[in-house]
């Protein structure tokens, strides 16, 4: 007979609850090292923030302690912390000097008088 297909059998890695906070964990600070690796190096130097080797390294090293390590280690902590500022602080910032700010679905808003 067949083993039935559980959400254990079929996704390993999500039968905990711990397991899934691994992987969300795991998937923030991706999202956080792509978005860093493929910002250009001017938009860092523009927006005043930490240079894009320093973020590149700085993000890829947590990365990997996760996967090496556990994420409740002292290192993967400090991860945890980097990718949360990437994202919460750097990562505006670096879109408002792209030109990419608040704008919202491709419309720039005007700056100063309307022409006649």
């Amino acid at each position: 007979m067949l083993p039935l297909a559980t959400f254990q059998n079929l996704f390993p890695g999500f039968g905990d609850p711990i397991g899934v906070i691994w992987w969300a964990l795991l998937g923030l600070k991706l999202v956080a090292l792509v978005d860093a690796a493929f910002r250009p190096r001017a938009v860092f130097t523009a927006a005043d923030k930490l240079t894009k080797p320093g973020w590149v390294l700085i993000l890829a090293t947590f990365t990997l302690s996760q996967i090496f390590q556990s994420w409740l280690s002292f290192i993967g902590l400090f991860g945890i912390v980097a990718a949360a500022v990437y994202l919460v602080d750097a990562r505006p910032a670096l879109r408002a000097a792209s030109g990419r700010g608040r704008g919202g679905w491709g419309i720039r808003r005007r700056r100063g008088p309307r022409p006649l």
